[in-house]
């Protein structure tokens, strides 16, 4: 299997100009009716095979997808917002409001394809959480950012009323 810098290098210098990147969203909460499955940039929708080799269809949505950090980044996410799931999301999320389950953030995953290979991901998954939601008339937008894995603080504070002997060295 090549490594995701050569099938990029490849999709980006040696695919012919018909051949997409197809950006693929799953989103997904305990508490939601059903795994909601979108792709932005096919109209007909796609079936893809995923990288556990199940094979689900993913409906087109209307959606603006903008990354808010580089991928190597521990901040990377996305800034999504959608179109017609607009009427569904609020829908879902007090459904999770009335289960009490805001312990638990909706993950999304990113996954990307070539619209000539859809037998596997040419990039991710990439599962992010979704930390703010926000529901307009146009849609609903909300930002879906990598996990925060080291939320304690390694280290020690080194203050004035914790050891005075400092005072001189300022």
């Amino acid at each position: 299997m090549p490594s995701t810098l050569e099938t990029y290098k490849e999709f980006f210098l040696g695919s012919s100009s018909h051949v997409v990147e197809l950006e693929l969203l799953e989103i997904s909460h305990p508490d939601f009716t059903q795994t909601y499955r979108k792709v932005r940039n096919a109209r007909g929708g796609v079936t893809v095979t995923l990288e556990d080799s199940s094979v689900h269809t993913f409906d087109y949505a209307p959606m603006l997808i903008k990354q808010t950090e580089t991928r190597d980044n521990l901040d990377y996410g996305f800034n999504i917002t959608f179109g017609d799931l607009g009427e569904i999301l609020p829908t879902e999320m007090d459904a999770v409001a009335a289960a009490g389950g805001f312990n638990v953030l909706p993950v999304v995953t990113y996954r990307a394809y070539r619209s000539d290979d859809l037998s596997a991901p040419m990039f991710g998954p990439v599962e992010l959480e979704v930390q703010e939601f926000t529901f307009k008339e146009q849609g609903a937008t909300f930002l879906a950012k990598a996990p925060s894995l080291n939320v304690s603080k390694t280290g020690e504070s080194y203050t004035l009323d914790r050891f005075p002997m400092l005072r001189g060295f300022l």
